[in-house]
């Protein structure tokens, strides 16, 4: 048996020994660089995560925007309206609203706000919460921009839609206006608009609706505050069925409600 120098021997443990850190940092860096583009990551085709700007940067940059430019329906599953649940349905009234010409519509920005609304959809979640909730978001908050036309909102970490609340049931005593009865088209296009009001910035740079959390007063006020602005665009979709609307949305068919 050859009798090996210690010396070799320790220079050989050390050589392994920092092979072995090598490699354990490439590791590292890449798992780091991995969990990093995860959370760059975002579903919408025409938006992507950003660290939240400063508060006098967090207005929506110019953008050289194709006139009449409207977001994609990317939040609906199915060509086939039939097909469709109710939140897939309120979400169809309510991009109807938003892409048109109206002072509901300019209340949450215009048609560019649609942007936020898929990322709402889409993150929806059926739970079953206190019957006086209708949609709780909360969550870590992240400030998201299109990349297309640079339009900001802010994405919650959780959106969940009340089963036993006035998006779904028929129970008065939890209606979120009296001006229109729960479980109805009207009350979760108000819903929807709603939330969509805690997500999106006013030209003051103010959320459109104030956080109004556990304060059911101040929330009752934030859903006037849609009612307000939107009553005639949500009453006139009355007149026309979801199917006619799809039909509009296909076609790319502006749609102006009185």
């Amino acid at each position: 048996m050859t009798r090996r120098n210690p010396l070799h021997v320790a220079c050989l443990i050390l050589l392994l020994t920092q092979i072995s850190t090598l490699k354990s940092s490439a590791q590292s860096a890449l798992l780091s660089s991995i969990d990093r583009e995860d959370d760059l990551y975002n579903h919408d085709r025409n938006a992507t995560m950003v660290a939240s700007p400063p508060a006098e940067e967090s207005k929506t940059p110019t953008r050289s925007i194709p006139p009449g430019f409207v977001p994609d329906p990317i939040s609906l599953s199915s060509r086939d309206p039939g097909k469709f649940g109710l939140i897939e349905l309120a979400y169809l009234d309510v991009y109807t609203i938003l892409k048109s010409n109206n002072q509901c519509s300019s209340l949450f920005g215009g048609p560019l706000a649609i942007t936020a609304l898929n990322d709402l959809v889409r993150r929806l979640k059926p739970r079953y919460l206190d019957k006086k909730i209708a949609i709780r978001m909360s969550g870590q908050t992240t400030t998201v921009q299109s990349n297309l036309t640079g339009f900001l909102f802010r994405s919650f970490e959780r959106a969940e839609v009340n089963l036993g609340g006035s998006f779904y049931r028929a129970n008065s005593r939890h209606s979120i206006v009296h001006e229109f009865q729960p479980n109805t088209r009207e009350t979760r296009v108000v819903v929807l608009l709603h939330e969509l009001g805690h997500m999106v910035r006013n030209y003051k740079n103010e959320w459109v609706l104030p956080d109004d959390g556990s304060d059911a007063s101040l929330s009752v006020r934030n859903s006037l505050t849609v009612v307000s602005a939107c009553r005639d665009e949500i009453k006139g979709l009355s007149r026309m069925s979801h199917a006619e609307e799809f039909e509009l949305l296909a076609k790319k068919e502006p749609l102006n409600l009185p």
